[in-house]
């Protein structure tokens, strides 16, 4: 039995922990204690203090003195975590990490690969959102130690409730209880952040308080803090004459906090600043520097003004520093009219270009009026009441009075009418810094003694989509798996619809959640609009058998759980009982749905994905009598356009899929001859380009992955293919589907190209012939999840071959893919760095084209390296760029690409045709489009 009950506030910009001590008596309840966590506060100094800042700072080989950030527990860390980090960082911010718990919810990028700092310099070691988060907990781990000698007291040992933002879907929870662990956690609880902060004033409020809040009262808690906004009703009830409560609603995800409101005064202020836009490096400075005069200049008894100074960089350090001063006025400007604006009861979320608020990589909401999205909440939730009784404000973003009291006259006008005077009340916080800690700490002591706790179940309800045509008027047909309020360790199983998993091969459930949607039965299949459902990343299993098992089919069905720790899980189930997890294909991006009446990016409108079973399964026959039967495989492409009597650049997506399988089918007759290899190479990048765009294409292009490299290493005998895997159109086949390729696939297939590509000096090697080499060049640049060093490293050889005419057919192309500032598919991490592609501009400025191809090559290369992609730490300086528009107005380049070095667009068909190689399939679109 753990001694120590403990709560964590893992918090976007401050940390905290709480804990309660089981072994010690006390009358009343529970007596909240808030730990100390020792941290270095300055050079050569360490202190306890009640927060732990969310900063995490990444020293320079000669940027401290020795022993400057030692701890108790260790000498020289490789990091340093809290006050320092944050103060030292904001002096350096190429080196500062910030906002991990922002980056850990961001569904457009691989949140457990390197890519914090997000503006670091290229020289920056860097962590993932999952690692940075590990290590915050693994501080707090081992101060606490530190603090408790007994083995039985230490932190591992004890039983941890972790607060995560209400809104955070269910990946970064499990990403959240993955740092945990990573951090040697044993007896972890998740918890939501508005319910901490209730339990918080359940542990602290006053009798007199307390009584004030009667049966059938409604409390919303409004939750702003660093990085999400979080809004939770909870009902105050009666049951058996027994005072409770239900948590009857939680809000959709809203990443919108104070880090927004930060960078729009950073914004602000960088208006009034000389010498006009700043850097990354500097903007990041900006950012912190406005961070610490919105605190001060928003408490009680401000200065007149507070300096934000900016430092210069290099040379310029003293001479290039620039100041301005900022007011209280500037303050509330840029904050309670952007994110506290009057709205309407009936006001909506705007929905369109994020502009701005994208400074730091991180998908914010379009809308940053706080209040806006909670006039919209509020209205969304069913009930007979439809008022606000009471109000309890959370999150560091209320520390100042004057924005609590702005959103309660905000609300006012929602509830008063004629006669009706709305007077809520306002529920107190000895510490908004400390609450949710506090209430996890409470929480935990509650769970562990049999308390009362918030009844309510889970705040959402699940779906997957099921086959068939959409429903009337563009409504999606989906089976409910999961309904609202399901307990903690209930499992529901539904025993229809029975549904067919097959041995070997892929089951994919596109998944939806829904808060507004309370009244769902598990089982029920709906047609639902759109609108009412937030998308999350597909569940997805495999269905693993025996060697004997061959084509079976399994038949199952759905069951869900919901853990203890507060994560869904779902499995298939037989009717034997063997049950199969489905896992969240967490690498999935996700893009926004498009509101109404706007145009849809997709594709052409009204293509219709389905062609006749019977001109498939003649198309199939061609395939066959090809690879199976020694028919010319020249002959091959036009017998497929006969049989579906329609040419090859009219083939949708869904058909091309089918042809794979084909394909996949008869892979075995590829090798005849140099011919059927070639076709058979020729048509499955044909047929799987780009590698993505399909629920079921990961697990296509890891068939054909493994197809091939068995056959590379198979023995050599009778079944050994008479014909090599290799040659141009091998490399061509593999550029076409390289966005399928994961990560370490990446890498494998980069191990087979980089001895001709990037020879080691002293080490023989035979040069392909010069077509096959050109593809090895555009399959290599093609690969973006390829790591930023890897790439530099191939630039440097490009580089060398264009600096002056005639140039190889290739280089032009494969230096842009490796340095575009928008990539087709690879994730915001293995971008180069703006500074080394500044470079590569500088190399290219120099070079003089010998013909109109040179020309063309040229041009766009420079377009896309000196591209705008609306990112502050992506894009190359200004100066830079206009020395590329000068190129490109004197050359008479293309418009759209003058366009896009000017300003923030969009990939249209020709240019993603010309990045890619070629035409997508019809029907596909790429996700950076």
């Amino acid at each position: 039995m753990p001694r120590y009950l403990v709560g964590i506030d893992l918090g976007t910009t401050n940390s905290a922990v709480a804990y309660v001590d089981s072994q010690a008596r006390n009358t009343g309840g529970p007596k909240l204690h808030t730990f100390n966590v020792a941290q270095v506060v300055a050079a050569g100094q360490v202190q306890d203090r009640p927060l732990l800042p969310s900063f995490l700072y990444l020293p320079g080989p000669h940027d401290l003195a020795p022993g400057a950030i030692d701890l108790p527990w260790k000498e020289s860390p490789g990091e340093v975590v809290g006050v320092f980090a944050r103060n030292h960082g904001a002096k350096i911010p190429g080196r500062l990490v910030s906002s991990a718990k922002s980056w850990l919810c961001h569904p457009g990028v691989d949140r457990t690969a390197p890519l914090l700092p997000w503006a670091a310099p290229p020289d920056v070691p860097r962590l993932s959102p999952l690692e940075v988060s590990a290590r915050y907990l693994r501080h707090v781990v081992e101060a606490w130690n530190a603090a408790h000698h007994k083995p039985d007291d230490k932190l591992e040992e004890q039983s941890v409730v972790i607060t995560v933002p209400a809104s955070f879907d269910d990946v970064a929870r499990n990403l959240t209880a993955d740092a945990a662990k990573q951090a040697g956690l044993k007896h972890v609880t998740l918890l939501e952040e508005p319910q901490a902060a209730f339990y918080a004033w359940l542990g602290t409020h006053s009798a007199q308080e307390a009584g004030m809040l009667k049966p059938g009262m409604r409390c919303v808690v409004v939750d702003v803090g660093g990085g999400t906004s979080d809004f939770s009703l909870i009902r105050a009830t009666e049951e058996h004459g027994e005072f409770g409560f239900v948590r009857d609603a939680v809000g959709d995800h809203l990443l919108l906090g104070g880090d927004n409101m930060d960078l729009a005064l950073a914004k602000a202020v960088e208006g009034k600043l000389p010498g006009g836009k700043l850097d990354a490096a500097q903007f990041g400075a900006l950012v912190q520097a406005c961070r610490a005069a919105k605190e001060v200049l928003l408490a009680d008894d401000p200065p007149p003004t507070y300096p934000v100074t900016v430092v210069g960089k290099g040379r310029s350090v003293v001479g290039g520093t620039v100041s301005v001063n900022v007011t209280a006025a500037d303050v509330l400007a840029a904050i309670a009219d952007g994110f506290f604006p009057a709205v309407p009861a009936d006001a909506e979320p705007a929905r369109g270009a994020r502009v701005g608020l994208q400074e730091m990589g991180l998908p914010y909401v379009a809308d940053p009026a706080v209040t806006r999205h909670l006039a919209s909440f509020l209205r969304q939730q069913p009930g007979e009441s439809t008022t606000v009784d009471a109000i309890l404000f959370n999150g560091g973003v209320f520390q100042p009075k004057v924005l609590q009291d702005r959103v309660v006259e905000v609300m006012r006008p929602w509830f008063e009418a004629p006669g009706r005077e709305w007077k809520p009340l306002i529920l107190t916080s000895p510490s908004l810094d400390l609450a949710v800690a506090w209430g996890a700490a409470y929480f935990a002591w509650l769970k562990h003694s049999g308390g009362k706790r918030i009844g309510g179940g889970i705040p959402r309800s699940y779906y997957v989509g099921v086959e068939g045509a959409p429903a009337e008027g563009g409504k999606l047909s989906v089976l409910c798996v999961v309904p609202r309020r399901l307990q903690e360790g209930e499992e529901v199983r539904l025993p229809q619809p029975e549904l067919e998993l097959a041995l070997g091969e892929p089951v994919l459930f596109p998944l939806y959640t829904s808060t507004v949607r309370g009244d769902d039965p598990p089982g029920a299949v709906l047609s639902l609009p759109p609108e009412s459902l937030l998308q999350l990343p597909p569940l997805h299993t495999v269905l693993r058998g025996g060697k004997r098992a061959g084509s079976k089919r399994v038949p199952v069905t759905l069951a869900a759980k919901c853990t203890e720790i507060g994560t869904l899980e779902l499995y298939c189930v037989s009717r034997d009982g063997n049950r199969w997890r489905l896992e969240f294909n967490v690498r999935d991006v996700l893009r926004e749905p498009t509101a109404a009446g706007e145009p849809d990016d997709d594709g052409p409108s009204g293509v219709v994905d389905v062609f006749p079973e019977e001109k498939v399964q003649a198309a199939g026959g061609a395939v066959a009598a090809t690879f199976a039967e020694s028919a010319a495989p020249a002959e091959l492409p036009k017998l497929l356009e006969a049989a579906l009597e329609s040419p090859r650049g009219d083939w949708p997506t869904g058909l091309i899929r089918r042809l794979w399988g084909f394909l996949e089918e008869h892979a075995a007759g590829r090798g005849r001859s140099p011919q059927h290899l070639g076709r058979w190479y020729n048509l499955v990048g044909f047929c799987l380009r780009p590698g993505f765009g399909d629920p079921v294409d990961r697990y296509r292009v890891e068939a054909l992955w493994k197809l091939i490299t068995a056959a590379a290493s198979a023995p050599a005998g009778p079944k050994k293919a008479a014909v090599p895997e290799g040659g141009a159109d091998y490399w061509i086949m593999w550029r076409r589907v390289s966005g399928g390729l994961n990560t370490a696939l990446q890498q494998a297939l980069f191990a087979r190209l980089r001895p001709a590509l990037l020879p080691t000096k002293g080490k023989a090697y035979s040069k392909p012939p010069a077509n096959e080499f050109a593809e090895m060049w555009r399959a290599a640049a093609s690969l973006e999840r390829l790591d930023s060093k890897t790439k530099e490293h191939l630039a440097a050889a490009l580089l060398r071959e264009v600096k002056k005419s005639p140039v190889p057919v290739y280089a032009f192309w494969s230096l842009t893919r490796l340095g575009a500032r928008v990539q087709l598919y690879g994730p915001l991490n293995t971008l180069v760095h703006p500074e080394v592609v500044e470079g590569w501009i500088d190399q290219l400025l120099e070079f003089e084209p010998g013909n109109d191809n040179e020309r063309n090559g040229w041009l766009f290369a420079l377009s896309q390296l000196a591209r705008r992609s609306g990112l502050r730490a992506v894009d190359v300086s200004d100066t830079t760029r206009e020395r590329v528009l000068t190129i490109l107005r004197g050359n008479f380049g293309p418009k759209a690409w003058r366009e896009m070095v000017e300003e923030v667009t969009r990939n249209d068909g020709d240019e993603q045709a010309r990045l890619f190689g070629e035409s997508l399939p019809i029907g596909l679109r790429l996700a950076g489009g």
